[in-house]
């Protein structure tokens, strides 16, 4: 009985754990196509620009930008991490899942790359889009899931910001 209870008990952990980790790989998958990824990732190319800037009289080397700039990768991890926590209090695993489906299409591509120029036929299957449960919720969501992502980028940012002068500082460059 102690063995029954004992495999029930892994089994449903670990059908728990698949179904976070697949909502997670879901969420980012939506993140990557919706162009939330590359909004973070020019965030950072700015922040970067403007701390030259700043140490520009510091004349710190390219070799060292370069090196903190390879936390680009795991600064991203990061953000898009905290990103699933304020999207999955929002939308279930099944709407991540249509939401992937609208983006991976040609109006949701077209609409991330330039949405003045969509045609009339991806008007039109926007606007079916927007019109569908999904597409309501989002916007029924928006302002709700806008506070959410303003509060966790605001302090994501604001960390970045510090570790990375942090970082500087521990080189032996000061803030001017």
């Amino acid at each position: 009985m102690r063995d029954i209870v004992f495999a029930l008990t892994l089994f449903l952990t670990s059908t728990a754990c698949m179904s976070q980790r697949s909502y997670h790989q879901d969420a980012i998958r939506y993140f990557e196509l919706n162009g939330t990824e590359q909004q973070y990732d020019t965030a950072i190319e700015q922040m970067f620009a403007l701390l030259k800037e700043q140490y520009n009289s510091q004349n710190v080397p390219d070799k060292v930008w370069e090196e903190l700039k390879g936390d680009k990768t795991a600064a991203l991890a990061n953000i898009k991490s905290l990103l699933v926590s304020a999207y999955r209090s929002n939308f279930s695993q099944e709407d991540i899942k249509q939401l992937i489906v609208f983006y991976e299409s040609e109006t949701g591509q077209q609409m991330v790359k330039d949405r003045t120029q969509l045609t009339d036929a991806q008007k039109t299957k926007l606007s079916d889009f927007f019109n569908s449960k999904v597409g309501q919720k989002v916007q029924n969501q928006s302002d709700s899931l806008r506070s959410m992502v303003a509060e966790v980028s605001e302090l994501w940012s604001r960390d970045l910001y510090t570790e990375t002068i942090q970082k500087l500082k521990s080189k032996g460059y000061q803030t001017p």
